[in-house]
């Protein structure tokens, strides 16, 4: 039997549904993928050449939403996976349409949260190891990052996470890790020293960053505008922004066009602005995508956010 791990590339909880889903299937092959229609990609084309393979494969898909413009594609490769007897499995907490769900339920595996509680590591655990305490307690954790419920302790993942992607062989960092978390060490020497390292440069784009933030009163909400960093990790980043400026919404702007969106109350859920962008996806608490304005231009990228807030809220 041959199994195939996907799953989110940038935080704790993509990095730990990927190791709960090690521990079960520790020889499986792994991918790390973001919201782009390339990465999506991946998953259907791993599908269609299994077709090929005599092994039984098993796909199981983690802490990523649906891309629903690829939705007929999915299906012909989903449909090609049911008559060879291979199996995919998605495990999702994000918003899904109930178009996708009523096309690709009958074709494949599908675990969801409607509740809005769990996490997709949560998800993993009920699935595939319920009666594992380590798994269990790994989906724990991600559940405090990903809900900022501050219940647990955990070590600076988040940030290690931030650094790895910065690098060309990102992946193979953040596969190095996953294999790591999977055999319980969640801790150890080279991470400590590769956190050293990354807070020298975290600190110095901080006090840029805070030096530009740029505040708008969009409707009823207070919205900051924040440069984003490639040494910054948006989600705890948040937190200090929002304690400096009070804002309702956090919009972190890259130069490559991509956001992130975080909350600070419940006045609107951030991904029902981010449904509004390119490839935008993600949950309530926390949401990206693509801006289809110059993202050089900081009045263009306030003026379509303050359009997408508006159409929101209508």
């Amino acid at each position: 039997m041959r199994v195939t791990l996907f799953s989110h590339e940038s935080d704790v909880d993509g990095i730990f549904s990927l190791a709960i889903g090690l521990i079960r299937y520790p020889q499986a092959r792994i991918f790390f993928l973001d919201y782009s229609k390339e990465s999506f990609m991946k998953i259907i084309n791993q599908i269609f050449f299994s077709i090929e393979s005599q092994e039984k494969n098993i796909f199981i898909v983690s802490d990523l939403g649906f891309n629903d413009n690829l939705l007929s594609i999915f299906k012909s490769a989903f449909l090609s996976c049911k008559k060879t007897e291979n199996q995919v499995i998605w495990v999702d907490h994000h918003p899904w349409s109930k178009n996708t769900i009523n096309e690709v339920n009958p074709l494949i595996e599908l675990i969801l949260d409607n509740s809005g509680n769990k996490c997709a590591s949560e998800l993993m655990y009920e699935r595939f190891l319920y009666d594992n305490g380590y798994a269990k307690h790994l989906s724990k954790l991600a559940h405090t990052i990903d809900f900022f419920t501050k219940d647990r302790y955990i070590t600076p993942l988040p940030e290690i996470i931030r650094y790895y992607l910065n690098f060309n062989n990102s992946y193979e960092r953040l596969g190095k890790l996953a294999i790591k978390i999977s055999n319980g060490i969640l801790w150890d020497i080279e991470l400590s020293e590769d956190y050293r390292i990354y807070e020298s440069l975290r600190d110095s784009d901080k006090r840029q960053v805070l030096n530009d933030l740029k505040i708008k009163k969009i409707d009823d909400l207070n919205v900051v505008f924040v440069r984003s960093s490639p040494y910054i990790q948006t989600s705890l980043f948040s937190e200090e922004v929002f304690n400096l400026t009070n804002a309702d919404v956090a919009i972190f702007y890259g130069k490559n066009g991509k956001i992130s969106i975080r909350r600070n109350n419940d006045k609107i859920d951030c991904n029902e602005i981010a449904l509004n962008l390119i490839d935008g996806g993600g949950h309530k608490f926390a949401a990206g995508g693509t801006i289809r304005s110059d993202p050089n231009k900081i009045e263009d990228i306030i003026l379509e956010i303050e359009q997408t807030i508006h159409k929101v809220k209508l």
